[in-house]
């Protein structure tokens, strides 16, 4: 299962840009980084292929999202 993440150029992105630092001394540049916001991270959590929901208590996790809860979700009733 794969999440359709909305990009940070997006009206209301999934993800937050963080940047990238250059070195100095070499001039070297780390790769861009992005972090998902709980939107994403939502979608994500809703795709999870396995999970032992006795040794994950899933249902303490925060959520957000936008529209309702797909019928594949682990959070689906």
């Amino acid at each position: 299962m794969f999440a359709v993440l909305n990009g940070h150029t997006h009206a209301e992105p999934d993800w937050t840009y963080v940047g990238s630092k250059v070195n100095a001394e070499t001039g070297s540049r780390r790769t861009e980084t992005y972090n998902t916001n709980l939107v994403g991270l939502t979608k994500l959590r809703d795709g999870s292929a396995f999970l032992d929901p006795e040794a994950v208590d899933f249902k303490r996790w925060r959520q957000q999202r936008r529209g309702p809860v797909a019928p594949y979700s682990i959070f689906a009733k």
